[in-house]
């Protein structure tokens, strides 16, 4: 009797280890992607605060808060990795603030934020190129560029590529160890990825200085949209309006260049280092 009693014990065990083993590799897993993609998954709830200026600029400069400024572009956290920080780039509008490294066809650059091309300066009359990742998710790196995540049209249907217009007349500033710049969106382009002459220094928009932002489309990798931006105002950022530097305060706001499935590290803004003023 005791016997078959432990074998009929001993079949139920099998009969739900299977199911048991199965629901915990679940919730685990579960678990495990919950986390991964936690920071856009929550920034698609409360999108990450990068300032937006609203209304005139006040001409009201303010020594000492720039100072506390330039010293939040200056730090360099990937100094060890002979990475050459330049500066900030922000598109508020769409929630984005990236470091600016130097270097667009390295990868370990382009994980760290946005890359620009070794010897080009902003704010000069020429073209100025920036690159960084679309991640198709519409928070992480330039991914908020494209209007329509995970779908071609309308940059790209089955009559060809578009030019779009939809982020037209939206503000880009950037900000590096000299100055503040202030950019206006004029057109997104659509171009085949061995197209690199978007990133020549003369391809200019009317002769006048140019920013050119290019990231990936989804889900035809092979494209690029290409963000075309012309210079509005530009300011030595030790004299630079309060109200714009408040842009580039790490203390205040989030950067948006990690995500920890692909790139995790820390941000360089408020949801991470703070500019280097994280004590």
């Amino acid at each position: 009797m005791a016997k078959k009693q432990a074998r009929t014990s001993e079949h139920r065990f099998r009969r739900w280890l299977l199911p048991a083993l199965l629901l915990i590799i679940f919730l685990s897993t579960l678990g495990y992607l919950g986390y991964q993609h936690f920071q856009e998954l929550y920034a698609r709830i409360q999108p990450l605060k990068v300032y937006e200026p609203k209304g005139k600029i006040v001409k009201r400069s303010d020594p000492s808060y720039a100072a506390e400024i330039l010293k939040m572009i200056q730090w360099n956290p990937h100094a060890d990795q002979k990475e050459d920080k330049i500066g900030y780039v922000a598109i508020p509008s769409q929630h984005i603030l990236l470091p600016i490294y130097v270097n667009p066809y390295s990868s370990q650059t382009l994980n760290l934020g946005a890359a620009s091309v070794k010897g080009q300066q902003l704010g000069q009359k020429s073209n100025y190129s920036l690159a960084a990742h679309n991640f198709n998710n519409h928070v992480t790196g330039f991914s908020p560029l494209q209007l329509t995540e995970n779908q071609n049209a309308p940059y790209l249907t089955s009559s060809g590529t578009h030019d779009v217009h939809g982020l037209d007349g939206i503000k880009v500033y950037a900000a590096d160890k000299e100055n503040l710049y202030v950019y206006r969106v004029v057109v997104q382009n659509t171009v085949y990825k061995d197209q690199v002459s978007v990133m020549d220094p003369a391809n200019t928009i009317g002769k006048q200085p140019t920013l050119t932002i290019i990231s990936c489309l989804f889900p035809n990798i092979n494209y690029r949209i290409i963000t075309r931006a012309v210079l509005s105002k530009k300011y030595p950022l030790m004299t630079a309006p309060k109200t714009l530097l408040r842009i580039f305060d790490m203390r205040l706001n989030q950067t948006n260049a990690h995500v920890n499935w692909f790139n995790p590290g820390q941000e360089e803004g408020s949801n991470g280092a703070m500019g280097g003023f994280k004590k």
